[in-house]
Order: structure tokens, then sequence, then C-alpha cells
């Protein structure tokens, strides 16, 4: 959907009009070089450098990086003094929270001058993108969430009352007393993914990134330079090497102007228009060669560069580095992000948990360059990123991959079990996932009760409840066969086999936290609370998810097949507290049967009475983790 990218012809009696407009956009052009030509973009004697690569709407892991680092206090102000904090781009597209980056980044911007700091935002493509519009054209890129952030209020605000007037009065009562929440509606987010598609919703989305948010980045470098190191998004070509920095970014900036007017306004100049820089493979924004150039052959290039600079180093993001051809490796050592003999640092090491989520930051202190870690706090001594195409998708975005990616592959009889499930190989978007599909439907009162749709109203259950701890599965027809469609949790851990190998985990709070949550989830859902095959750790972050409920939702009085509840998390006890019965009832409504329901219902009773009973008897802190 390529919003504006080509204008009208013109129309009897508007060419008065659309000379006026094309001379008022030359002005402004004319105008912005000029202004742009006065932003700063070298800095000198500056003490101390943060450097933070492509973030990908996780705002979390930025939070982290912000406060790990020393830049802002537990109300995130600015506590980093004369520091420069430089984010190299890419802060949209992938993830979910790239408005509250923004936002946060944007006052930090006010901040930092105060205590004798700078925040420095640079351009990335996916910033570029978004500002002329083709972003929309990749599917993958812009998420539910980021797309329902940026609109205007009014068109998100008139969606909203849609969504509201098509819903019974019992499931406008849920969704009014408990939000409209993108994370835990799936109707709302399937009533979202349908306006996504529309082109009044890109214009819409297009408009109101670039009324506040694209105005703003029209004011931000491509490139800058601090002492004697560049730092750009994707880097500097010997294309660029003998250009001003201020002629790159004043150049950039006046492109981007150009299509920002355009897509605000997309009838209003049909001439084309051919940027020089924009869309340029070897430009700042999009140059990938001093992260995949050899290193032997092209070391003199990157010499003859640097000197052409007048740089030390360089550092860039945008290329997800990577140790090898397949897994990066990323230990706290600065040379696992260095090329070109420490001339060349390539710091996107994957932050946003879309790619794997490890934080990191160049920190340039007294001329010396270090790196930081998580694993420098935790004493590890590595942390590896698997690779995206391994990377199975967040519980966010999972639903919409499962959704509409195509089958390339179906296994059947590879996979024991009673439901004969498939395995199924899923590819959109150049992203490749494995997937688990459940067929069979056995449903009460059947003697032998297993279904596919228990598995969906597990799934549901969990979101209801704002949990992650059931993979994403959707409803899906496999060669004529309706089914369930569950995300593999990739490189997994069988609790059985953790227990067995005595492998410790990396926080042990955390984990006892999250392994008392399924024990909870599972009892709630009238299956196996102890079942330590079907509770899988993901190795890499070490989430704790648990699979297979296709026997679940027992009729039977009791708390989920005798289990005892001796602990659970505060926040799903206080879901439980928060029972919203109509709302959930619901929820689960195309899953569940009256009996099944009622059952669930009535364990959610006795499993808030066995907490209490045990807060009352060993304490609050004994009990709630």
């Amino acid at each position: 959907m390529r919003l504006g990218r080509t204008g009208g012809g013109s129309r009897p009696g508007r060419k008065p009009i659309r000379f006026l407009f094309i001379f008022c956009a030359l002005l402004a052009a004319c105008s912005l070089l000029s202004s742009a030509a006065d932003i700063p973009c070298v800095w000198t004697s500056v003490d101390k450098i943060v450097a933070v690569g492509d973030l990908h709407g996780d705002y979390d892991n930025f939070v982290l990086i912000l406060k790990s680092t020393g830049l802002v206090d537990d109300a995130l102000h600015w506590t980093g003094g004369r520091t420069h904090l430089v984010q190299t781009g890419d802060i949209l597209d992938r993830g979910t929270r790239a408005r509250d980056i923004l936002d946060l980044l944007m006052r930090l911007e006010t901040e930092a001058p105060k205590a004798g700091g700078m925040v420095h935002v640079l351009l990335g493509n996916h910033e570029e993108m978004n500002i002329d519009g083709i972003v929309l054209d990749y599917a993958d890129y812009v998420t539910l969430e980021q797309f329902v952030s940026f609109l205007p209020d009014d068109f998100r605000k008139a969606r909203e009352k849609e969504y509201l007037a098509g819903l019974t009065a019992a499931e406008r009562a849920a969704v009014e007393k408990r939000g409209l929440d993108l994370a835990s509606d799936r109707a709302l987010r399937l009533f979202w993914t349908n306006v996504k598609k529309g082109d009044a919703a890109g214009r819409a989305y297009i408009s109101g990134f670039n009324t506040v948010y694209g105005r703003w980045l029209l004011q931000k470098n491509a490139v800058i330079k601090i002492n004697d190191i560049v730092f750009a998004h994707a880097g500097i070509s010997p294309k660029y090497s003998h250009w001003k920095l201020r002629d790159i970014n004043a150049t950039l900036r006046s492109e981007l102007e150009f299509f920002r007017g355009r897509m605000l306004n997309p009838q209003a100049i049909a001439k084309p228009f051919h940027p020089q820089i924009v869309y340029d493979a070897e430009g700042p924004l999009w140059y990938r060669g001093l992260a995949f150039e050899n290193e032997g052959s092209s070391q003199k290039d990157v010499d003859r560069l640097l000197n052409s600079l007048g740089a030390r180093a360089i550092v860039v993001g945008h290329s997800y580095v990577r140790a090898d051809g397949n897994s990066p490796v990323i230990s706290q050592d600065v040379e696992s992000v260095s090329r070109f003999h420490n001339r060349v640092f390539v710091i996107d090491t994957g932050i946003s948990r879309v790619y794997g989520g490890v934080p990191s930051a160049l920190i340039v202190s007294e001329g010396r360059f270090s790196l930081w870690l998580p694993a420098a706090e935790t004493g590890t001594k590595a942390a590896v990123i698997a690779s995206p195409e391994a990377m199975a998708p967040s519980s966010l975005d999972g639903d919409e991959f499962l959704q509409a990616a195509a089958v390339v592959n179906v296994e059947k009889g590879t996979v024991a079990g009673r439901m004969d499930p498939w395995k199924v190989t899923l590819r959109h978007g150049g992203t490749t996932r494995k997937a688990l599909f459940k067929y069979i439907d056995r449903r009460r009162p059947d003697i032998l009760p297993e279904s596919y749709r228990y598995e969906l109203a597990a799934y549901a259950l969990s979101r209801g409840l704002g949990l992650s701890i059931v993979p994403p599965v959707v409803e899906r027809e496999i060669e004529g066969r309706p089914g369930s469609l569950q995300i593999f949790v990739e490189n997994p851990l069988k609790e059985g086999e953790r227990k067995e190998r005595r492998i410790e985990p990396p926080h042990p709070d955390a984990f006892a936290r999250d392994m008392a949550d399924v024990k909870v989830f599972a009892s709630l859902a009238g299956d196996v609370c102890t079942n330590d095959e079907d509770t899988l750790i993901n190795r890499n972050e070490w989430n704790v998810y648990r699979v297979d409920f296709a026997q679940a939702f027992e009729v039977g009085d009791g708390n989920g097949r005798g289990c005892e509840i001796s602990q659970c998390s505060r926040r799903l006890f206080q879901a439980l507290l928060d029972w919203d019965e109509e709302g959930m009832k619901a929820l689960l409504a195309p899953y569940l049967n009256d009996e099944e329901w009622r059952a669930l219902d009535a364990r959610r009773d006795t499993l808030v009475r066995a907490i209490k009973g045990r807060i009352k008897a060993r304490g609050e802190h004994a009990v709630l983790l």
C-alpha cells in the first residue's frame, strides 16, 4: 500500500492553486535547507558517550540500558550529567512501544542540556520509511500496537466506537470494565487487523505519525561526530566520504521533508521527485559495507574513509551483529562488536525482543571503548543471541504471524500423541517458523475428551488474565481440516530435563515466580499442574511456557487434578481477584460448553480461597511472589 507515492493528474481550474502549493513547497524546502545547515552535527571535548543501537519498539530494554548506564533514575529523569547519549536510529517498527521510546527521548532531550549533557537521536531507515509512507508496503514492520498508537485521536476513537457498537451488551460491558486492551482482547486485535488493511487507515497512520513525530525527527541528523568518532545509522560509504557531514544531513532532511509534505497532502504535487540520498543503498541510512565487508581486503579502504572524515572510529547500527554467519555471540569484550582493528563498531546487537532481546550499549569514556551488557552485572561471561530466523515471534505478534503465514511444509506422524499433531513449517515476509497443528475435536461429553478447542481456550484464558504462559495459538484450516495452530517454543528446555541435569536459572526469583504461576494456571485450566514434560523453558531468555491443554478443562470439582497451591505471583493473584465473570465467559464461549465454564469458574473460587488461606497461615510475603 504505497500511500501518496504518486500524485493525481491536473484538474480544470486548479492550476493556480497547484502552482501556489508548489511555490510554497519550494520556499519551505529552501528554508529547510537553510535551517538544516544550521543544526549542529559536530561536538568536541565530550568526556563520556553512551551509544545505543537499533531498539525496534522495545521500550523495556531501552529503559534497562538507560538505568544501568546511569543515564536516568527510577522516575526516568536524566541523571547522566555531561554524558552524551547517542541513539543510532531504528526506534520504530517490529516491536510494540516505539511511541513510548520517542516520548521518553523527546523529554530527555530537554532535560540533559540542563545538566551539561546531550541526547542525539539519529535518523534510521525505519524512521525514513515511516516519514515517507513506504513502511506500510511491508506487512511485518508496523505492529498493531505501533499502528494504533500513532493514529490521530479522532480516527482511533471513531474506529473504537465502531468496535464497541458491534459487541453484545455483555461483551461491551466487559470491555468497558477492563478497557480496550490489544494485548488481551483477541477480538479487538482482529478488528484492528482488518482496519489496518484499509487505505484510509494507512493514510491516517502516516498523517498521525508525521504531524508530531515526523516533524520532530526532521530536526535530527543522520550522521554526527563527537570528538574524533563518527556516528551513523548504517555507515558512510566511499561515495559520501568526501561530503561534509552538514551537507549529508541537510540534503537528507530536505528530501524527507518533501516526502513528509506529500504524505500529508498526497494529491498536491504530481511531479515525480528523485531523491539523491534517501533510498541510496550506499547512503547513511542503508549502507552495510562496514558491517559485512571482508576485514582483510577492506582495511585500507576503511582507513582512507576515516582519514577523509577526520575520525579515528565510526559507530553504526542497522546490521544485526553476527560473530559467524549464523548465531552471533556478544560478550562483555568490546571486541565482539568491533571490526577493522577497533576502527568500526557495529552496535546492533538485537536489543529488541523480536531479535532475541540482548540489551547493550557502547560506552566511550576518556577515549576508551567498553561494552555494557546485562552479563556484566550477572557475572555471565557471554550472552548468546539466536538468529532472527530461529526466534519465535513474541506473544503479542504471534497471532498475526500464525494467521498470515503461508504453509510451506506439513510433516505428519513425526510427533507422538493421541492428537496426531502435524509439524508445520510457516513462512511470511521472509520469516520462517515451526508450528504444531492439532485437528482432533472430541469434546465433552465424549468419553475420551480431547480437542484442539481446549488449546484455543487455554490461550484465551492466559491472555484474558494478562499472562504469556501459553505460546500463541490460533484457529486455522490446513488441508481442509479446522484445528489449532501453535507456534513452537524455540530452543526449549523441558523442566524435567532441567531438574535432571540440575541446571540453575540465571534469575532464581523470577524463575520461581514463573513456575508458581504455571502451576496455578494449569490448576485453573483443569489440567495436570505438575507436568514437567509440557513445561518448557526458552533457553535464550528463560521464559517459562506451558503447552498441551488438549485434555484440559475438566468438569469435576476440586483444584485441578488434586494440585496443591503454595505460592503465586501478585499479578496473577490480583487477576484472579479481579475475575470478570461475564467477560471471561464471553471470551471462552467459542471453546467451552456451559458445564466446562462452570467448572472453570468454580476452580477460580477454590484457588482464591486456597491462596488466601496460605497467606493467612504463612504471611503474604511467603506466598505472593
